[in-house]
């Protein structure tokens, strides 16, 4: 009888696990498209731009595939978005009752790009007739915390991709699709504040706040509410990328 049930049992079990295993049945094992792969061999043969090209019909896809997809264009992008060989760059003469951040708010341009760009350390040093590489960019960013992934984009062009590297419990109330805004840009010296337009505030470790309270830090940096977490030189550039005004999605699956 203890072998009848035995042989019973073993055929059930056969049974429930024969659908996961068919050929035919991607619901538990999503296929992955083979142009990841491909990507991969064109970057390790330094050939970034066929990559991105051949990546971007998944860079908006909101699976694994567009993660990986996101993470291999983001590695060729960002220093094209921020080399004085991009192609969108223009050069800009300073005018009389230039500013810096006036410049930045006609050109579209990132007032910390245009000082990367251009190698200037002191804002308030422009000259009339000086002549600036400028960028024009209208940046958001995409935050999806379930993928623990922030994006950065430009229109629907794949700027830049960083992993969240851990976060506070989000509160449920907060755990939906939400619209938000850059609220504030700051800088830390050795834990103590940095004013933005300080010369010092390119040399400092950056946090982003957003308009909903929620934070994205390196080290933490004495920060209250909900904290996002990511290694300290991507949340450097990523603010060096982003100011006060930009557009956020904060991003929950459907289910």
């Amino acid at each position: 009888m203890k072998l009848i049930y035995l042989i019973f049992g073993g055929a059930v079990l056969y049974s429930l696990l024969q659908p996961v295993h068919s050929a035919d049945n991607f619901s538990l094992w999503p296929r992955r498209p083979d142009e990841l792969e491909q990507a991969r061999q064109l970057m390790r043969e330094q050939k970034g731009g066929e990559a991105v090209l051949l990546l971007q019909p998944y860079v908006a896809d909101e699976g694994i595939a567009g993660r990986e997809a996101r993470q291999i264009c983001g590695r060729v992008n960002v220093p094209r978005y921020l080399s004085r060989m991009h192609p969108g760059a223009v050069v800009y003469t300073v005018r009389k009752g230039d500013n810096m951040a006036r410049i930045a708010a006609t050109q579209r341009c990132p007032q910390d790009v245009i000082m990367m760009l251009n190698g200037i350390v002191q804002p308030s040093a422009l000259q009339v007739g000086q002549k600036l590489v400028v960028i024009p960019m209208r940046l958001r960013m995409e935050i999806r915390p379930l993928q623990r992934e922030v994006s950065v984009w430009d229109g629907e062009q794949l700027v830049a991709d960083y992993p969240i590297l851990g976060m506070d419990d989000i509160p449920v109330d907060k755990r939906k699709t939400a619209q938000l805004k850059v609220a504030a840009r700051e800088g830390y010296l050795n834990g103590v504040a940095v004013p933005l337009r300080s010369p010092q505030f390119a040399a400092s470790e950056r946090a982003l706040v957003l308009s909903n309270g929620m934070c994205l830090v390196g080290g933490g940096n004495g920060h209250a509410g909900t904290l996002l977490r990511m290694e300290q030189k991507d949340l450097n550039e990523l603010v060096m990328m982003l100011d006060c005004g930009n557009d956020v999605r904060v991003i929950y699956p459907e289910r």
